[in-house]
């Protein structure tokens, strides 16, 4: 009898699935030599692909330790992308765990994590307990402990930071850190964890700033030193060189901002959310039109970290795929 091809693909997938079930009964056994086997996953970043969530699986080299964990996988999807044939799914069909994601347990390793501590909600010091606290900082303290890791956070400033890293002064950063082709040059970034968008704020008071295009004839625009928001404001907003007011914390611009020293701010979404709500001035700031960048966060680490960086990326996929980001987001009021 004749098979569409999309047939045999579904086939296909079926056997592997059953394989790979097969396989999460007893803990495999780790090479001597050591494999990686990485999977792209859907989990790891937004996409639009209708084939579903995959996953990424890493064998350490060496004797590691491994927790296996379920990622949902949605067969009809598949066969409605092979063949081209829209699918709507009925009570009967359901959604099965396929592949696996094997996370290492780096057994305790310590890790030095350079972060800027000034930057809400994602990274800022508690003015009570003096400790380092934000959604950066909860997501890396669930990624430690399902790698087996013991992160140490450093505050460091944020235009020296990937320097430092690079130097192995940190093993890692995790500071609202953008994924960039000029910072992927000297250290590695993990697969991203979050997209956010540089925007513009200003007094409410102001009304010659409608859009970042009007930044290019602002008298002064703050941004912070070593930034995609200060990428951001001379390339998309086009504004002068010389019209750029540079700051080490983005804390400084907000209130020279709020006290009439400059024009407007660039920076990240969330964190111009987070000020502007904040007692001192949310009567007197506003944010101006939607973000007009897209860029992504990921985990910094040495380039030649190669087990560090494989464990981050499993464990960010179980966090993602669990729902955990998630769950920070709409903690820390991160749309």
């Amino acid at each position: 009898m004749h098979r569409h091809p999309w047939m045999r693909m579904l086939s296909m997938l079926l056997l592997t699935v059953g394989v790979l079930a097969g396989c999460g009964s007893a803990p495999a056994a780790v090479p001597s030599t050591g494999t990686t086997v990485s999977l792209t996953a859907a989990a790891i970043a937004p996409t639009t692909s209708a084939v579903g969530t995959a996953a990424v699986a890493t064998h350490a080299a060496g004797d590691v330790a491994m927790t296996t964990v379920a990622v949902v996988s949605t067969a009809v999807a598949v066969v409605a992308e092979a063949s081209g044939t829209p699918v709507t799914p009925t009570a009967a069909v359901t959604t099965t765990p396929s592949v696996a994601v094997t996370v290492a347990d780096l057994k305790g390793r310590k890790v030095l994590i350079g972060t800027e501590a000034a930057y809400p909600p994602f990274e800022s010091v508690d003015a009570t307990t003096n400790q380092i606290v934000g959604f950066d900082i909860d997501l890396m303290n669930a990624v430690a402990k399902l790698i087996n890791i013991q992160p140490e956070f450093q505050n460091a400033a944020f235009d020296t930071i990937f320097a430092a890293l690079q130097k192995k002064q940190f093993d890692a950063v995790m500071s609202a850190a953008t994924i960039t082709a000029e910072r992927t040059k000297i250290i590695a970034f993990s697969n991203p964890y979050i997209e956010i968008g540089q925007i513009v704020v200003t007094l409410k008071s102001n009304t010659a700033i409608k859009s970042y295009t009007d930044l290019a004839t602002a008298s002064a625009v703050g941004v912070q030193t070593g930034t995609t928001g200060e990428t951001a404001a001379l390339k998309e907003g086009k504004v002068p060189d010389a019209n750029l007011k540079r700051y080490q914390a983005i804390d400084l611009a907000f209130a020279d901002l709020a006290n009439n020293a400059i024009d407007a701010v660039v920076a990240d979404s969330p964190t111009v959310g987070n000020y502007i709500s904040q007692p001192q001035y949310v009567d007197k700031l506003q944010v101006i039109g939607a973000p007009f960048t897209t860029e992504s966060y990921g985990i910094a680490v040495q380039q030649d970290d190669s087990e560090l960086l494989n464990a981050i990326n499993a464990a960010l996929v179980k966090l993602k795929a669990d729902g955990f980001i998630d769950q920070l987001k709409a903690k820390y009021k991160i749309k």
